[in-house]
């Protein structure tokens, strides 16, 4: 039982270590503003800042995650472009912007 309880947390470790988040507790129960883009938002709340970070608000905090993967692993004729627009990478030839990339990893 031991050893179920410990790959299960390993797994999730795994899954969820490489992803860019952050909690914010409340000291009251207010509602929660978001930092980046200093507007308020009422508990049960979600939605996406103007940082590409899917949040929640919520009685006792409000949370926030990166909605992209960064690719990690291409081609080495290639690069890797944050369109701040969609909130996403766009991976395409260095010397020729119209020839997207393959993408074999990412994290996030």
């Amino acid at each position: 039982m031991k050893l179920i309880l410990c790959l299960t947390l390993l797994l999730l470790a795994v899954e969820h270590g490489e992803s860019a988040c952050y909690r914010k507790l409340h000291p009251t129960s207010q509602n929660c503003r978001d930092d980046v883009d200093g507007t308020w938002h009422a508990h049960g709340e979600n939605w996406i800042n103007s940082d590409c970070m899917g949040c929640s608000c919520s009685v006792e905090s409000m949370s926030c995650c990166t909605t992209y993967g960064t690719p990690t692993v291409y081609p080495d004729d290639c690069i890797a472009v944050f369109d701040r627009e969609n909130c996403q990478y766009r991976v395409h030839k260095k010397n020729d912007t119209s020839v997207e990339c393959r993408v074999y990893a990412s994290v996030g």
